[in-house]
């Protein structure tokens, strides 16, 4: 992930720390820590969500992590873990996914930027995160970073899914699609928008972070896991 206006990014030895400035997540990755380091990261990363407008940080731990029990000292620390969001794939594309006949590319207005959000916003539906108003969409395109895909099936937008475009190639987030339009090929049709768009900037690959539901569907597609990430959670402080 590159700096860019509207992105919070700090890389030291300990971890490396990303958000987009407002919006709900920041991400803590490639954590290699000592045993006494733990604690002092937890308050480190509750000043970055302040710092960055975030509130919640998902931490992203591999077999690479360290130290050896540092999940553990992670939830004793004040970190929770949420099972049914807990085990995810990464995976990787080298190789072109299928085309669909589904039309699906970069949003293009104001309109269609809320419209895919909200589709988004339903499928990722959480009790503790309140649905954005028209004011704070308004404030999210206006920011906006890196480009949200969508496809269309009679008129409507079915799916939903946004990349950050790197060096090495794409990597996916945020991927959801429509209950009415499930099984419809949308989702394969943002992918390999996706997919295109990566071509055309000379990166052919993508990467993502899967869950139970979108695993299946992306190994239809070519994707294989790399490795194996657990993801435990600190809020901000609202002290």
């Amino acid at each position: 992930m590159e700096p860019a206006t509207g992105r919070a990014l700090r890389i030291s030895d300990r971890y490396a720390l990303a958000a987009e400035l407002g919006h709900t997540y920041c991400a803590v990755e490639g954590i290699r820590l000592e045993a006494d380091d733990v604690e002092d990261a937890v308050r480190d990363v509750a000043d970055f969500l302040a710092e960055s407008g975030t509130k919640r940080a998902s931490w992203w731990l591999t077999e690479r992590s360290t130290p050896d029990d540092v999940e553990e000292r992670l939830l004793a620390a004040g970190c929770t873990r949420d099972e049914s969001d807990y085990l995810h794939a990464a995976m990787l594309l080298t190789e072109p996914p299928p085309a669909v006949d589904v039309v699906a590319r970069e949003v293009a207005t104001f309109d269609e930027f809320a419209e895919a959000r909200r589709v988004g916003l339903a499928a990722f539906s959480n009790p503790h995160i309140p649905d954005p108003t028209d004011e704070e969409l308004a404030e999210q395109y206006e920011r906006a970073i890196d480009p949200l895909y969508a496809a269309w099936i009679d008129g409507r937008i079915a799916c939903v899914g946004g990349a950050i475009f790197t060096r090495a190639g794409a990597y996916l987030m945020g991927g959801a699609t429509a209950e009415w339009a499930r099984g419809r090929g949308a989702y394969r049709a943002v992918v390999r928008a996706r997919w295109d768009a990566a071509v055309e900037r000379g990166t052919p690959a993508l990467a993502v972070g899967a869950g139970a539901m979108s695993r299946p569907i992306l190994e239809q597609l070519g994707f294989a896991q790399v490795l194996q990430y657990r993801r435990i959670e600190s809020l901000r402080s609202e002290a």
